[in-house]
């Protein structure tokens, strides 16, 4: 199975930050836009991994429950070289916090993880071919002053994702709360 713990958000949030966006897509270069109903946070990307996984894999999460806003926009790595356009999260230290706790659990069942820096976004499209200034500066003005209204964290989920020619269909498949 294929397997990625990440955290979700509420549908009126993500429609809320959609419906920015939309009304500039047709502006944009074409990019692999995430539909709404796959848009999370990954914590850990944890690859294909045998079923025995989701029973030995141990998440203590200490962090309590806690606020959060999808606010600000970018790019990675940058806006000069964009190949992915995210929303941000605030505040950042939860997050950041949960991901140390979820990376260090998965790596004590044996699965290497990228050792990329964790930098909580909300992923919104991928660019395969450049983007002239204009249009990166038209993204990120169209979010630039985005504040979604407050949701609750308050679990991460162990997902399967299988991919299909329509897209990666993403199955909870294990719960674990913050305290």
């Amino acid at each position: 199975m294929r397997l990625f713990i990440a955290t979700s958000f509420p549908d009126a949030v993500k429609q809320e930050v959609n419906a920015r966006v939309s009304a500039v897509k047709s502006k944009l270069p074409p990019a692999s836009w995430v539909k709404p109903e796959t848009q999370h946070l990954t914590f850990a990307f944890l690859g294909e991994q045998d079923e025995s996984i989701v029973d030995r894999l141990k998440i203590d999460l200490q962090a309590a429950k806690f606020a959060a806003t999808l606010h600000g926009a970018g790019f990675f790595p940058n806006a000069r070289r964009p190949r992915v356009g995210w929303v941000g999260l605030e505040p950042k230290e939860p997050f950041e916090e949960i991901a140390r706790t979820v990376r260090e659990a998965v790596t004590r069942v044996g699965i290497e993880l990228d050792r990329a820096d964790f930098r909580p976004h909300l992923t919104l499209m991928r660019i395969r071919d450049g983007w002239p200034p204009a249009s990166i500066e038209l993204f990120e003005k169209t979010l630039r002053d985005f504040r979604s209204a407050p949701f609750i964290v308050d679990a991460v989920t162990l997902y399967s994702s299988r991919l299909n020619p329509s897209g990666a269909v993403h199955t909870p498949v294990r719960k674990f709360g913050l305290a």
